[in-house]
């Protein structure tokens, strides 16, 4: 991807608290820089990090996700995180990917500015601090023009699903509020699967509108996709309806972020997982590699207990088949590889409360009872 560059600078402002402050283009690219950022301040034995965020020029899907294994990591160690400076442009992303509540986003005369001003009565406060302080609680950006929040769909409470195919089924989909991996009940996982494309010219813009215009035709024989009219485009649905080896399972994601080299799928209540999936390609060692990154955790107890026996494996398959199918496409023989890693091990045991909107239960509910609608539906006519 094409990014600028970023930086996260760490302003130590007591014993108990310390200033990051991220300027650039918050995107894959700024791993390294954010990682290092956050392993030096909760170094330093400190129990609030104060993200300063009136820097930040672009914010895409990939950069939203570092945040959200940052704040992860920071809450199993005991950190809270504050956000100030978020600009008018941003804080309806904060609010849908539910940034704002896990990083305590706030505004001027609350709670971030008060641990900051409370350290510069006692004189611990130094210029640097004091002027990105002055500049967050103003409101005001000084990252300059580029912010742009059009890649993203706008925060809804409650999803609506447009006209469909008519074999399509909406259950579990309409009505439901998009959730994202801070919201599971299970560890949460990254797992990335990558596919090297071979085939001439090649760029991550083709293998990306690839993706957009044949994502159901890369699914696996038992994974129905049905986008909406508008395809892959920011707030659009995509209904599921998948054969599963718990039995039927109808569900679907809203496209949460798209542009020409990424997309991102974002499950609702009930899916069996809470998170999202990232679709992107960049050009690495001179070929163009395809990826799939998602980045989630199990919905409730049950589909938790459903991934240990078999439904990781099943996820799995899924994502190598539509890559490999790509790669086909595209004219690449080159293997999937994949990874995976437990960012947050810890159970949320507060969002137990998720099992009532169990989607491979309501569907299997739906299903049995497809005889008694059938009878409702004779006597109608």
């Amino acid at each position: 991807m094409n990014e600028s560059a970023f930086s996260a600078a760490v302003i130590k402002l007591g014993s108990d608290a310390l200033l990051v402050d991220l300027k650039g283009d918050l995107m894959a690219g700024a791993e390294g820089e954010l990682t290092k950022a956050y392993d030096q301040a909760s170094g330093m034995g400190v129990k609030h990090i104060i993200m300063v965020f009136t820097g930040i020029r672009r914010l895409n899907s990939p950069g939203a996700s570092l945040l959200v294994k940052m704040c992860a990591r920071a809450k199993h160690a005991g950190i809270r995180i504050i956000g100030v400076g978020v600009s008018d442009v941003y804080e309806p992303v904060f609010e849908l990917t539910q940034l704002d509540v896990a990083m305590n986003i706030y505004d001027a005369d609350t709670e971030a500015i008060k641990i900051a001003k409370s350290l510069e009565v006692s004189g611990q406060l130094g210029a640097e601090a004091k002027q990105l302080l002055s500049t967050a609680s103003s409101g005001t950006s000084d990252a300059g023009p580029g912010q742009d929040a059009s890649p993203w769909a706008k925060p809804v409470s409650k999803l609506h699903v447009p006209e469909m195919p008519p074999e399509a089924t909406s259950l579990n989909v309409e009505g439901r509020r998009a959730v994202g991996p801070l919201w599971g009940f299970g560890p949460m996982w990254e797992k990335t699967y990558q596919i090297r494309l071979t085939g001439p010219d090649v760029t991550p813009t083709a293998a990306i509108k690839a993706l957009k215009q044949k994502f159901p035709q890369f699914q696996p024989p038992e994974n129905r996709f049905y986008p909406s009219v508008g395809g892959i485009q920011p707030g659009e649905i995509v209904l599921i309806n998948s054969s599963t080896p718990g039995g039927p399972a109808y569900t679907g994601v809203v496209v949460s972020y798209a542009d020409d080299e990424c997309f991102t799928l974002m499950t609702p209540q009930g899916h069996p997982e809470s998170g999202w999936v990232t679709f992107s390609a960049f050009i690495e060692d001179g070929h163009t590699v395809a990826q799939v990154q998602g980045l989630a955790r199990a919905h409730d107890p049950i589909f938790e207990v459903a991934f240990r026996i078999a439904g990781s494996k099943f996820q799995e398959k899924i994502w190598k088949h539509v890559l490999t199918s790509l790669g086909k496409d595209l004219g690449s023989a080159d293997p999937v590889q994949m990874r995976k890693t437990c960012i947050d091990t810890k159970m949320q045991w507060g969002q137990v409360g998720n099992l009532w909107y169990n989607s491979q239960v309501r569907s299997l509910v739906y299903t049995g009872l497809a005889p008694l609608r059938w009878v409702r539906d004779r006597f109608k006519k």
